[in-house]
């Protein structure tokens, strides 16, 4: 699966996969390497973590995505997702930017008591 989702970004990017690998950091070699693995194993590449890193960053998916594990291919948390559909509460974010800790400990105060006036 490793293989076939390398190969799929590739092609989706517009990029060869030998020269991703070279870009990469890597040898011809050792993606003949990853490409013979794949081809007699069924699709299974054995790749070190930081070459995992490497490719999934490139491409700004998931490991679990490259690996076929999700079909996700990001995996933002619910958390982040929420905030960055509302720009309300993007905006509230970048208004903290820069603020202190003790800044930071009132604006979490004043933030429970109105959503305390809210609950009444």
């Amino acid at each position: 699966m490793l293989y076939s989702r390398y190969l799929e970004l590739c092609k989706e990017n517009g990029i060869a996969p030998s020269t991703l690998a070279i870009q990469l950091g890597y040898s011809k070699n050792a993606y003949s390497r990853w490409k013979d693995s794949a081809v007699e194993s069924g699709g299974i590449v054995s790749l070190r973590s930081d070459t995992l890193l490497k490719i999934a960053d490139f491409f700004g998916v998931s490991i679990d995505y490259l690996c076929g594990r999700s079909d996700r291919r990001s995996e933002t948390s619910p958390i982040i997702a929420e905030l960055t559909s509302n720009p309300r509460k993007m905006l509230l974010l970048d208004e903290m930017e820069g603020m202190t800790d003790k800044s930071l400990e009132q604006v979490i105060r004043i933030m429970r008591t109105i959503k305390g006036m809210q609950d009444d």
